[in-house]
Order: C-alpha cells, then sequence, then structure tokens
C-alpha cells in the first residue's frame, strides 16, 4: 500500500529553470513531464526594467496556470549582512527592486509564492558580514516580501551562520521568515561531516520552520557543485524524513543538469513506488 504522505510529496516535486537555456524551455519541460512547478533561479535569468518586457514575462507565466511558482533571488552579487553598511544597504533595495518588478504578478496570485534567499553566501568569510545588519535587513525583506503577496525564506548554507542550526533559527525567528531546507548543504555541511549530526538529525532541529525543500545529494566543498545521488540509499533517509514535513509546500531537485535531474526524479518514483 503506497504511503498518502509519500504521494503527496512526489505531487510537489519542482525542478529548477538554471537547468535551461530559456524560461519557457522549463515551463515546458515542468508542464510535459507534469512537474508540481518551477523554480525560478534569479541568478542566472534577471528580471528587466523595461515594463514592456516584464509584461512579456508575467504572460508567459500565466500561459502555464497548472504550475506552481517560486523564485530563487540573486545570491552571486548581493549580501544583506555585509558589514560594508553601504554594501548591505545596496544589496538590501537590489533584493526590494525585485519584488518590486514582480509585485503587479505577485498580488494575482492565489497563493504566497516563496522567495529563497542567502545570508553568507558564496562561502564569503563571516568576519565581512555583521549580525545585528544580518538580522535587521532581513526583517525588512521579509516584510517587503510579504506586503507583496510573497513568503522569504531563508536556506542553510554548508558554510557560515546558517550552516550552523541554532544560528539559523535565531535569524528566521527574529525576522518572522521560513526555511528553505537545503539537503545538499546539510550534508556538506562542517556539522555533518565531523559525524556531530547526522543529516536528518540537522534536519529534524529546523523542521518547525520549514516550508520548502531543496533536494539533491551533497554540494562539493572546492566548485559548491550539486551532486545527484548514486543510489537511493544516498537520499533514502533525508526523504523519509522530509515526508514527516506537514506545512512543505514544495520540494525542489536543484540539480545543474538534464539527466541528473531526470535521473533523481526516476529514484523517488521507482523506490516511492508510485
Amino acid at each position: 500500500m503506497v504511503n498518502e504522505m509519500e504521494v503527496a510529496c512526489l505531487e510537489k516535486i519542482l525542478l529548477t529553470s538554471r537547468i535551461f537555456t530559456n524560461i519557457k524551455e522549463a515551463l515546458d519541460y515542468a508542464k510535459k513531464n507534469h512537474y508540481y512547478g518551477v523554480e525560478l533561479y534569479l541568478n542566472k535569468m534577471r528580471l528587466m526594467l523595461n515594463p514592456q518586457k516584464a509584461e512579456e514575462f508575467f504572460n508567459e507565466l500565466n500561459q502555464y496556470p497548472e504550475l506552481y511558482f517560486s523564485f530563487h533571488l540573486p545570491t552571486s552579487d548581493v549580501e544583506i549582512g555585509h558589514k560594508n553598511k553601504f554594501y548591505a544597504e545596496t544589496s538590501l533595495k537590489y533584493l526590494m527592486m525585485y519584488i518590486d518588478f514582480l509585485r503587479p504578478w505577485l498580488t494575482k496570485q492565489k497563493y504566497r509564492p516563496i522567495f529563497t534567499m542567502h545570508i553568507g553566501a558564496n562561502s564569503i568569510p563571516m568576519e565581512l558580514l555583521d549580525w545585528e545588519t544580518s538580522k535587521d535587513n532581513l526583517k525588512k525583506l521579509g516584510q517587503y516580501v510579504s506586503k507583496a503577496n510573497g513568503c522569504l525564506h531563508l536556506e542553510n548554507l554548508k558554510m557560515g551562520w546558517t550552516a550552523e542550526p541554532k544560528k539559523l533559527i535565531d535569524l528566521v525567528k527574529y525576522a518572522g521568515v521560513n526555511i528553505t531546507f537545503d539537503s545538499g548543504h546539510a550534508t556538506s555541511s562542517p556539522l555533518v561531516l565531523e559525524g556531530k549530526y547526522s543529516n536528518v538529525e540537522y534536519m529534524n532541529q529546523l523542521k518547525p520552520f520549514i516550508r520548502y525543500v531543496h533536494l539533491y545529494a551533497y554540494e562539493t566543498l572546492d566548485e559548491g557543485r550539486h551532486m545527484p545521488p548514486k543510489t537511493w540509499g544516498d537520499i533514502e533517509n533525508i526523504w523519509r524524513s522530509i515526508k514527516s514535513i506537514k506545512e512543505n509546500r514544495g520540494i525542489t531537485l536543484e540539480l545543474i543538469t538534464l539527466p541528473e535531474l531526470e535521473y533523481t526524479y526516476n529514484l523517488l518514483e521507482k523506490y516511492s513506488k508510485i
């Protein structure tokens, strides 16, 4: 007999647009292959200030009413927690600008799309960040996203403050936002690699705040590449734990090539007995 929670999890599988050349290609593939939706990866694509171009983008999304959309905010050139006040403030306003770009579309949605963000991206040394600035700007951005009919989520990373469950929880509790749990970052974090926690024990500490998941095996320490599972055993335990997240709104298979995406999805289908 098939576990109903397992079916529900598989029914909420998204893919990331980062795999594809353009948005239409990602949306067509998701629709054809019956994915729940698409996480739009804004590090790779940029939104345009030209209102006509913005309207074309919204119309493109609206052609796929059966798909659920989430967003991954830019990370490569922003850091809202930087100790340099100019960098931090500029980063905050830059991300707010993205929310403004999307606001006309967001306010028409019947659900509140999730926006995932990073603090401490690209393994930036923590001595370049300021804790109080991080907290305050995260709270400001969370409120701004909420007013635009979205939900801000802070992601756990493999290094830095957000790689430590207690500090990550302190940040999201102060800001009033939730967590996107990244299984690969957790598996590659020092706490797990050093054997202080299993990735499941790591995740269970965050579970009350998790509303969204990025799923893959691990992230390489040198190049930061997201690696697919080689076997079901690589993700079985974390998948079983993900199933128990009662308010999970989606699971993005955050792989970087189409063959890796398809292989991972097929693993889930096969071993979840669907």
